[in-house]
């Protein structure tokens, strides 16, 4: 008997803590952005694959450079040069004049999203990886 009372003292002391340290915030509107751009580069990388055209950069991640970050994180101060950056490649991109070129400038645009993962927030830098060809 005393050892139930003891373990559902502790499973209440347990579920207490995580209840209290973990926060369920909705994700920031970066995260959110981050995610299409996630399903674009695998829906062009599915594209090329099938030789079909470069579909359209969706206009809501252009809103990257001054999207609000998860409460409490800071970007770094290199961040507007990253999304220069990939602006830069994704322009490249679209500016291929075969298949070749096509793709290498896409696999440079996906790597330019993994150096700016590296010290924004590397946590998504093998599912972006996983993009390349």
């Amino acid at each position: 008997m005393k050892c139930k009372m003891v373990f559902s003292l502790f499973g209440l002391a347990v579920t207490w803590m995580v209840s209290s340290s973990v926060t369920w915030d909705k994700p920031s509107e970066l995260s959110k952005i981050m995610k299409q751009m996630l399903v674009f580069i695998q829906q062009e990388k599915t594209g090329i694959e099938s030789n079909q055209p470069a579909r359209q950069f969706p206009y809501d991640i252009r809103k990257i450079s001054k999207a609000k970050v998860t409460p409490g994180k800071k970007l770094a101060k290199e961040h507007t040069q990253y999304v220069a950056d990939f602006f830069e490649e994704l322009g490249n991109y679209y500016q291929a004049n075969d298949m070749a070129e096509r793709k290498a400038g896409y696999n440079t645009m996906v790597n330019a999203c993994v150096a700016c993962h590296r010290h924004e927030c590397p946590g998504p830098i093998t599912v972006i990886q996983k993009n390349l060809f």
